[in-house]
């Protein structure tokens, strides 16, 4: 466990606890911690003490939160962090995002390297459904004689 004398100076108070997850060098790790224990910060610290120490560069780190309000977050306290610390690297490659928003640049990004090459998309979730709508008859088959799709009538699948 390593960390950045520009941390523990601008961050004495860190317990145990925190010192350990942002120490964490090598492979993953998990955390549980309940709300307000301060997880979200010791990540950010983990993300920056990689950096500082030059164990990793901006464009090898993912942060990634479940929902857009949490990657506002992670990116607000990113880089204060960093001005707090003096980290003077570029922070603009580093991935931050919802896990979602993170897979679909990674699958945008590279669907070259898919047998479908560069022929295709990644569709919304408002375009997957002007698709389905354009295309049911393709995708669900005709009605049956008595209306049917599927082998469910309209009144039975609601």
């Amino acid at each position: 466990m390593t960390l950045a004398p520009a941390i523990i100076e601008a961050y004495p108070a860190l317990n145990e606890a925190q010192q350990a997850i942002i120490g964490h060098r090598d492979g993953p790790l998990l955390v549980v911690a309940g709300p307000g224990s301060g997880k979200t910060f010791s990540l950010v610290l983990r993300a920056m003490n990689l950096l500082v120490l030059g164990e990793a560069a901006p464009q090898n780190l993912v942060l990634c939160t479940f929902t857009e309000k949490a990657a506002f977050e992670l990116r607000d306290r990113l880089a204060g962090i960093a001005a707090r610390i003096g980290y003077q690297g570029d922070l603009s490659s580093l991935r931050v995002g919802t896990i979602h928003g993170t897979c679909s640049r990674i699958l945008a990004e590279h669907r070259h390297r898919t047998p479908l090459g560069n022929n295709h998309e990644t569709l919304d979730e408002l375009t997957q459904l002007l698709f389905i709508f354009e295309h049911f008859d393709e995708i669900a088959g005709a009605p049956d004689d008595d209306g049917a799709f599927l082998g469910r009538s309209r009144s039975r699948a609601r």
